[in-house]
């Protein structure tokens, strides 16, 4: 696996928007084009609550978020998580590389973050005060994730997703190791549940 500090600076680095296109005309390669973009901000700030407590994630935050994933970022976050597993010894998590991915979790949602909650300020917007002018709308429209490239909005989404999973399963293994007994994911991970789950998520579609 790259380092987290590369894979931090390339994200940092993305050129998300291609204004030759026109104002109000998004390029093929966005969200805005796929109709992806409200949708992805509520992923992204979903993503970015739960790695504000990723200690207290239950089951059914963790389908919600799953449920939310296109089939292809699941295909994609599966073979990333599989190549990950690879290249670690099974169940055991280091807390200097946790400490990482807690970063490049923050270094990521500085940049990504904002644009998703523009998003959705942007389509309230639309829907209380139909009547704006365009000028105003396409300021605020170039602060979103309309214009974004859809590629590279979801590599950065699948490496917060990977990185949460490994902190889940960190966090998991501390608990073990205080006490014999926890709830929900804190003994699992985020999208790797133990056997006697009934949800398997890396099998799912």
């Amino acid at each position: 696996m790259e380092s987290l500090s590369s894979s931090s600076r390339f994200y940092s680095k993305l050129a998300l928007f291609n204004s030759e296109q026109g104002l109000l005309k998004a390029p093929s390669s966005t969200l805005g084009a796929a109709a992806l973009a409200l949708h992805y901000a509520n992923v992204i700030v979903l993503i970015e609550n739960l790695a504000s407590s990723s200690h207290m994630i239950d089951l059914e935050t963790r389908d919600d978020l799953y449920r939310m994933l296109p089939t292809t970022v699941k295909a994609a976050l599966k073979t990333r998580l599989k190549a990950c597993a690879r290249s670690q010894a099974p169940f055991v998590y280091d807390a200097s590389l946790a400490a990482e991915w807690n970063l490049a979790l923050s270094q990521i949602l500085e940049w990504l973050s904002p644009l998703a909650h523009n998003m959705k300020r942007w389509q309230s917007k639309q829907d209380f005060e139909r009547a704006q002018e365009v000028s105003s709308t396409d300021v605020l429209l170039f602060q979103t994730l309309h214009f974004a490239d859809q590629a590279k909005t979801e590599a950065a989404i699948i490496e917060l997703l990977v990185g949460l999973n490994y902190i889940c399963r960190f966090n998991g293994e501390q608990d073990e190791k205080a006490s014999s007994e926890f709830l929900g994911c804190r003994s699992s991970s985020l999208f790797e549940p133990k056997r006697d789950h009934h949800a398997d998520y890396m099998a799912q579609d």
